[in-house]
């Protein structure tokens, strides 16, 4: 008896964690209806805090003492920044869809921030670039890009197939 309510109380659990997808209709109407040059914003200033931050660690003097005390500080604050984009452009992509230049009519490269995702983020992101790809809110280039990055490098990013 105790057995069959653990089994039951688990499967319960497993299946209310599950979120729902929204449907593209829903995706698209909630893109329409977004604060755009808000969100627009955001994700400029997403990306150019991730090349402020690869930036800033080619401007090190490899010949300082304390040049690997920087490096590794650096690369922390870049490992933490990469965690935070990676969060908000899942959510944004989720919510929005892939916000590509073509639907936000800017010139902001939202890509670059899954292109950057750590490791522990690939498994959520590969769904996603699939679903973004197959509703045609995301083009070839940037969905091979970011598949062969998610699926660990492998090869080059133009061999990878759609």
């Amino acid at each position: 008896m105790k057995l069959t309510y653990l089994l039951l109380l688990l499967m319960i659990t497993i299946i209310s964690c599950k979120k729902p997808q929204p449907s593209n209709e829903e995706i698209e109407k909630a893109f329409r209806e977004v604060n755009n040059e808000k969100l627009w914003k955001e994700l400029e200033e997403m990306v150019d805090n991730d090349q402020y931050y690869r930036n800033q660690k080619n401007s090190l003097n490899k010949d300082a003492k304390d040049y690997k005390i920087k490096r590794d500080s650096l690369e922390n604050i870049r490992y933490l920044n990469d965690q935070a984009n990676t969060k908000r452009i899942l959510e944004i992509t989720e919510k929005y869809g892939f916000p590509n230049s073509n639907r936000t009519g800017k010139s902001i490269a939202p890509w670059i921030l899954f292109h950057h995702s750590p490791v522990e983020y690939h498994e959520k992101i590969k769904p996603l670039i699939e679903r973004e790809f197959n509703a045609k809110r995301m083009d070839s280039n940037t969905y091979r890009l970011l598949k062969w990055h998610v699926y660990g490098r492998i090869g080059h990013p133009d061999e990878t197939e759609l």
